[in-house]
C-alpha cells in the first residue's frame, strides 16, 4: 500500500486501502469504525460524495496515521470537499509545501544522519523511547495501538514517541508500520546520558520484582575479593556478553528482553 503522501484526492487514497483483492471486508470495517453505511463510502469512492471532517478525523484513527499523515489526509479532504477554485487552489499549495518539505527530508534521509544532543537527552529521558524503538524490529508490534497495548500505555503516547523516532530518522513510516532505519543511538562511557540510560532500565528491573515470573532471572549478591580475582571476573563477565550479544544479533526479533549487568567496588 502506497503512503498518503503520493496521493493528490481522498477519493483514490480510500479506494486504495479499501479495495482491491487482499483487502476484502476492509471497507465494512471502515464504514462502522467511522460511524457510516457501507453504501455512503461507495458513493465516496465513486466521488459522488466526500467524507465530513469529523468522519475524515476517525478515519486517520482507523488507518493509524501518523500526526503527519492526518495533518496530509485533512488537507486532502479540505480540497476536496472545497466549493470555489480559489479555495482549493489555497489547499492544493498548503498540499505542496508539505511535499517539498517532505523532498528535502527525505533527501537527508539517504545520508549519514549524526544524533544530535538534544535529540539524544529527549531519547534518554525515559524508558520508553529506547524501548518503542527496538520494539518496531519486531513486526507485530510497529504500529501505534499494537504499541499501545504492548506497553499499556494511551495511543497518544505512543504516537508521540514514534512522531519523534521518525522526525529524528530512527524510524521510518510505509504505510501504517514503523520500521528501524540503519541509524541507531549509542553511548561511550563517558556520555552525559549515559547515567539515565542506565537509571531508567534498573528502574524498570526494581518494578518487575513484583510481577516476575519462573522465566525470569534476578540476582544480587555482595562478595570479599582480592583484585586480582576481581578484574578476573569483570573480565569473564565481558566475554560473556560479547558472546551473547552475537548470539541475539542472529536471533529472530519476536520479543522484548532485557539485559542489565553491574559489577562493582563498594565505595
Amino acid at each position: 500500500m502506497r503512503a498518503v503522501f503520493l496521493y493528490k484526492s481522498h477519493y483514490s487514497y480510500l479506494k486504495d486501502r479499501l479495495t482491491g483483492p487482499n483487502l476484502w471486508g476492509s471497507k465494512s470495517k471502515f464504514s462502522e469504525f467511522v460511524g457510516v453505511q457501507p453504501a455512503f463510502v461507495s458513493q465516496v469512492l465513486s466521488q459522488k460524495y466526500t467524507l465530513s471532517l469529523e468522519q475524515a478525523d476517525l478515519a486517520n484513527s482507523f488507518f493509524d496515521h501518523s500526526t503527519e499523515e492526518s495533518e496530509f489526509f485533512l488537507l486532502l479532504v479540505l480540497k476536496d470537499r472545497a466549493g470555489s477554485h480559489s479555495l482549493k487552489k489555497h489547499f492544493e499549495n498548503q498540499i505542496d509545501l508539505i511535499l517539498e518539505k517532505r523532498k528535502s527530508v527525505i533527501e537527508r534521509l539517504g545520508k549519514k544522519n549524526e544524533i544530535s544532543e538534544n535529540t539524544k537527552s529527549i531519547y534518554y529521558s525515559s524508558w520508553l523511547y529506547s524501548a518503542v524503538h527496538v520494539a518496531c524490529t519486531i513486526p507485530q508490534l510497529r504500529t501505534r495501538r499494537a504499541l499501545s497495548e504492548r506497553f499499556n500505555i494511551p495511543i497518544e503516547l505512543a504516537g508521540k514517541v514514534l512522531d519523534f523516532l521518525e522526525e529524528n530518522f530512527l524510524l521510518t513510516k510505509s504505510t501504517e508500520q514503523y520500521v528501524p532505519t540503519e541509524n541507531w543511538l549509542r553511548l561511550g562511557k563517558q556520555s552525559p546520558h549515559i547515567i539515565k540510560h542506565h537509571t531508567n532500565w534498573r528502574q524498570q528491573a526494581i518494578q518487575n520484582l513484583e510481577i516476575q515470573t519462573a522465566d525470569d532471572l534476578q540476582y544480587s549478591g555482595i562478595f570479599s575479593m582480592d583484585e586480582t580475582t576481581a578484574r578476573a571476573v569483570k573480565e569473564s563477565l565481558l566475554e560473556t556478553i560479547k558472546d551473547q550479544v552475537k548470539k541475539i544479533e542472529l536471533a529472530p526479533e519476536n520479543d522484548l528482553y532485557i539485559i542489565g549487568c553491574d559489577f562493582f567496588k563498594k565505595k
